[in-house]
């Protein structure tokens, strides 16, 4: 009788817990996370009044006078480019912008490293203005700038060697921001 007890409790048992498995999960939920890759920057100040430039000059800002904010959400590359050629702002005559020459105005700058070896933050400047900006192509300004920070850089005039009018000159100069991809 002891051994009919067991065996039917043996067998209650087995009824009442499953067999192996039949309590496995049939479904998986999978969390899915992006970050948009957003580019933010602002510069300041936003303009340079030069004032009076002779002939054959030289007129900088000075070192770190230009701050840009970098308040993307990943490293960036900033390139500059001059969008329009000197132009007057009044009367009928404008430099000729571009390459180096006797009857050409130049504009150029300089980030803090100036090297171009990451990261080129722009930490101090140097006043070495090895940076051509170009109407035809932007320039490499500052490489893989890292997030919330502050760079500074700054520009300097290369007036031309000779001109013959007192008409006001001006030219923009835009900063444009993307993800750095190495």
């Amino acid at each position: 009788m002891k051994r009919l007890v067991i065996s039917v409790l043996l067998a209650v048992v087995l009824l009442v817990i499953p067999v192996s498995g039949a309590l496995a999960a049939t479904t998986q939920d999978v969390t899915v996370t992006a970050t948009p890759s957003f580019v933010s920057i602002a510069n300041s100040p936003d303009s340079w009044a030069i004032g009076a430039v002779l002939e054959d000059t030289d007129k900088d800002t000075g070192n770190d006078f230009f701050t840009i904010t970098n308040s993307s959400g990943v490293v960036i590359d900033i390139t500059i480019q001059c969008t329009t050629a000197w132009a007057f702002t009044s009367g009928s005559n404008s430099w000729t912008y571009g390459a180096p020459a006797a009857d050409t105005a130049q504009l150029k700058a300089s980030s803090g490293e100036g090297n171009g070896t990451p990261p080129d933050d722009g930490s101090a400047g140097t006043g070495l203005f090895d940076i051509t900006i170009l109407t035809a192509s932007a320039k490499l300004l500052i490489k893989q700038c890292p997030t919330a920070t502050s760079p500074q850089w700054e520009m300097e005039l290369d007036a031309p060697v000779t001109f013959s009018h007192g008409d006001p000159q001006d030219c923009t100069v835009t900063l444009s921001a993307a993800p750095y991809v190495p």
